[in-house]
């Protein structure tokens, strides 16, 4: 039986971007299933005072209208995380998140995902929010709240993390992975955590 991942994402999160590189590197190894579902941070904090996150969240979230329209289209959301990922994150979270930058970044995403470019109009429009909720709150029903993302669901549980600043690769990704596998199995497991040092590293 082929092993069923979900993974919640918003485009503008490096430390999620991060983590999802590490688990489409053990999906492509172990021949597993990843199902991509839209989260959106502005969503979480709302009414929380953001700061210095406020316009990345709106422009994340505006990334994240995107991705609902490509998945009610019936189309592959991975693609389309893949391509405006690697255009965010490599350069270090370092990413111009105003309104014209992240409509380039957009269109541009869509054009290298081979997606249709009228899906861009997505970004401004309110219509697909209802669904971003929806997808986003299912995340943190099952989570709890207190948490962010990388959000995954496997093997029947569902946990905020890994968070990594630099993935593992190669046969550290496997050993991490099924590692992994066994602490979200136990169910009287709920938290391992300790403060983020270092560089984010996207190799």
């Amino acid at each position: 039986m082929t092993t069923q991942v979900d993974f919640w994402f918003d485009p503008i999160c490096p430390f999620t971007w991060i983590t999802s590189r590490w688990v489409e590197d053990v999906a492509h190894l172990r021949s597993y299933d990843i199902t991509w579902h839209p989260f959106s941070l502005s969503v979480l904090n709302v009414g929380l005072d953001e700061g210095d996150d406020e316009q990345a969240h709106i422009a994340g979230h505006r990334m994240v209208r995107v991705a609902q329209a490509v998945q009610d289209a019936g189309l592959d959301v991975g693609i389309y995380y893949t391509a405006i990922g690697t255009l965010l994150h490599p350069g270090g979270g370092s990413q111009d998140v105003s309104t014209d930058a992240t409509s380039t970044v957009i269109a541009q995403a869509l054009a290298d995902a081979g997606l249709p470019a009228e899906l861009a109009a997505a970004a401004d429009d309110t219509s697909y929010d209802s669904a971003v909720a929806e997808s986003t709150h299912k995340a943190l029903a099952e989570t709890g709240t207190g948490v962010g993302i990388p959000i995954i669901r496997v093997a029947g549980s569902t946990f905020f993390g890994p968070v990594f600043t630099k993935r593992p690769q190669g046969d550290a990704a496997l050993k991490f992975w099924d590692a992994y596998i066994t602490i979200v199995a136990e169910p009287n497991f709920f938290e391992i955590k300790r403060q983020i040092k270092g560089e984010l590293n996207f190799e």
